[in-house]
C-alpha cells in the first residue's frame, strides 16, 4: 500500500513540475517577445513603442512568478532556518517535517480559496488597452497557492513514510550557509 500512495504522490509532484516548467516557458518566452517587439518598435520603426506593450507583462509576469515559486517548493529551494530540525533526533525531525508541511498544505489551500474570491472582484475592473479582465493575475495567485499546497502535502506524505531523509533539499550552490 505505501508503494502505491508514493508512487501516486511522485506522479502527482511530476505533473506539477511538468505543468509548471511548461508555463515558466511559455510565460517567458511571451515577455522577451512582446518586450523584443517594442524594442523593435520604438528604435527600429521609430514609433514610440506599442501602446499595449505594457499590458501583457502585467498579465503574465504573475504566472512566470507563481510557476517558479511552486518549482522552488518542490525543490526544498525557498529560504527556511532550520537549525531546530537539525538539532532533532531523526524522527522528531520527521515529525516537524510533516507537521510543517501539514500546515503549509492548509495555509495554501485557504490562499488558493481567498484568491478565488478576490478574482471575481477583479474580473470587474479591465486593463485599459487591450480589456484584459483583472482576475487574470489572481488566477495566478490560486494556481500559486493550489500547487505549492498539493506539494507540500505529497511532501509530508513522503516524509510521513520514509523518513526525515526523503524531503528534498535544495543543491548546495542554492543554500545559504
Amino acid at each position: 500500500m505505501g508503494r502505491v500512495v508514493l508512487a501516486g504522490a511522485a506522479a502527482i509532484d511530476r505533473a506539477v513540475a511538468l505543468l509548471c516548467r511548461a508555463i515558466v516557458v511559455a510565460s517567458g518566452l511571451v515577455l522577451l517577445g512582446v518586450l523584443a517587439a517594442n524594442v523593435v518598435a520604438r528604435y527600429v520603426l521609430g514609433r514610440g513603442g506599442f501602446a499595449w506593450a505594457q499590458e501583457i507583462p502585467e498579465q503574465v509576469f504573475p504566472w512566470f512568478i507563481a510557476a517558479g515559486v511552486v518549482l522552488a517548493a518542490q525543490a526544498g529551494g525557498h529560504i527556511a532556518v532550520d537549525i531546530l530540525p537539525r538539532a532533532l533526533p531523526e524522527r522528531g525531525r520527521q515529525v516537524l517535517i510533516v507537521a510543517v508541511n501539514a500546515l503549509v498544505a492548509s495555509a495554501y489551500l485557504w490562499l488558493a480559496l481567498l484568491a478565488l474570491e478576490v478574482a471575481e472582484i477583479a474580473a470587474l475592473q479591465q486593463s485599459t488597452i487591450l480589456r484584459i479582465p483583472g482576475s487574470y493575475g489572481y488566477w495566478a495567485m490560486t494556481l500559486l497557492a493550489g500547487l505549492t499546497a498539493l506539494s507540500a502535502a505529497t511532501m509530508a506524505l513522503r516524509v510521513a513514510l520514509c523518513g526525515a531523509g526523503a524531503a528534498p533539499e535544495a543543491a548546495a550552490e542554492d543554500r545559504v550557509t
